[in-house]
């Protein structure tokens, strides 16, 4: 008869290897999309935990989707940004890295030039937010930003923490 020990290290050994191939299909599914910014919202700020991080990111997202879209960005959901968030380093510095795909079919001027300062707008909302904290956001070069944005996911202690973009929709 195998010993709890020994039961306990298979369980967790296999729970591993699942949320390792859910990653690859993880993965496989964000190849559908094309992303064009790659995003780290950081916190500098250690006693800032998992709640309060994803707090912090719906509000960024509610703000930045409000000044690219206008006052009537909630009921417009079809033009809200795409995007996918995955935390790291919660216990030490908190933060986000995000892949963000804009709206590709821009009819106003006005709105394809907010979008276009995505950059600008994400950073002044998220440092108002976390006055302590960095904004980084670059273009998306590659698919390699997935592996590199995901590589967390796998980790029983991550896995289920990242943030799709629908669950602050009130759809």
């Amino acid at each position: 008869m195998e010993d709890w020990a020994g039961r306990a290290a298979n369980f967790r050994g296999r729970c591993h290897s699942l949320h390792r191939r859910m990653r690859q299909e993880l993965r496989a599914k964000l190849l559908d999309y094309d992303f064009t910014h790659f995003i780290t919202l950081a916190s500098n700020h250690q006693p800032l935990g998992y709640p309060r991080m994803r707090e912090l990111l719906k509000e960024w997202d509610a703000r930045v989707n409000r000044e690219i879209n206008g006052p009537k960005w909630g009921k417009r959901p079809d033009e809200r940004l795409v995007w996918f968030a995955f935390p790291e380093k919660l216990d030490v510095n908190p933060h986000w890295h995000m892949i963000v795909q804009v709206d590709p079919d821009i009819v106003s001027s006005a709105r394809a030039e907010r979008t276009e300062r995505l950059p600008e707008i994400g950073h002044m909302h998220w440092l108002s937010l976390v006055r302590q904290g960095s904004f980084d956001c670059q273009g998306v070069e590659s698919a390699g930003v997935i592996q590199y944005i995901t590589k967390m996911s796998a980790e029983e202690t991550h896995f289920n923490k990242f943030v799709v973009f629908r669950e602050f929709m009130n759809i």
